[in-house]
């Protein structure tokens, strides 16, 4: 185990915490730990899709992952910008002025394009985006909160940057769905820690995270199961 999900109180009510044991550990760790701890901790929720009708960000590994699946990766295969065309069949492109928030696509009644609503239940679980994954009716501590948002906001900036870098290959303007004077530009996505990457595997929490996030996540005490301290809790 490189990353353990701690179960603890906040305020009285049901949270987690996230502690890291391993200097190693990479956001499928992390994502395997959080997805072991939501069925151990978590009431079922099939029947639910309180979450589905929610914006989903993307990031790069989620598509990627997309486009190595059997049912999608022969939909696109071949293709010269088979991001850009899952993009445009499958998300959603929202552009204002140099800023780009890529999500997946949704339907007219709001809900995510891949939720199946006449059985309640996602037709692409096993493929479901980190923010999916990392979803849980739980609250969490403050450091939880951040490596999720650290993870996320990371990986939907790769994700841009292969975008802008694929159209410009391809000699094409970006796939966008809706824009408000568009004007995306390379130099505002430098490469990161998930450039060069194609599976969360790959990318290890410790070169994602601030120096200070990662002092408090790894080999910290966990908080148990009865209590949150004050710094922990945060806002």
């Amino acid at each position: 185990m490189k990353v353990r999900i701690n179960d603890c109180l906040l305020g009285g009510k049901p949270a987690y915490d996230v502690q890291i044991i391993d200097e190693g550990a990479t956001v499928q760790d992390y994502l395997d730990a959080l997805n072991g701890f939501i069925r151990e901790h978590c009431p079922p929720c099939n029947g639910c899709t309180a979450c589905c009708w929610e914006r989903v960000p993307l990031t790069y590994p989620d598509v990627a992952a997309f486009l190595r699946d059997g049912r999608f990766g022969r939909q696109f295969q071949g293709m010269p910008a088979a991001l850009s065309s899952f993009l445009e069949q499958y998300g959603y492109v929202y552009v204002e002025g140099p800023v780009v928030d890529i999500s997946l696509g949704f339907k007219s009644d709001g809900s995510c394009i891949f939720l199946d609503t006449r059985r309640g239940r996602c037709s692409i679980y096993r493929l479901r985006p980190l923010v999916c994954q990392t979803y849980t009716c739980r609250r969490a501590t403050r450091r939880a909160r951040e490596l999720r948002s650290v993870v996320v906001n990371a990986g939907m900036d790769e994700l841009v940057r292969r975008w802008l870098l694929e159209s410009r290959r391809c000699g094409r303007p970006p796939v966008i769905h809706e824009g408000r004077r568009p004007n995306p530009r390379l130099r505002d996505y430098p490469p990161g820690t998930f450039s060069g990457r194609e599976r969360f595997a790959e990318v290890r929490l410790k070169n994602l995270c601030p120096p200070g996030l990662w002092r408090e996540l790894y080999g910290l005490p966990g908080t148990g199961s009865g209590h949150i301290d004050r710094q922990l809790k945060g806002g």
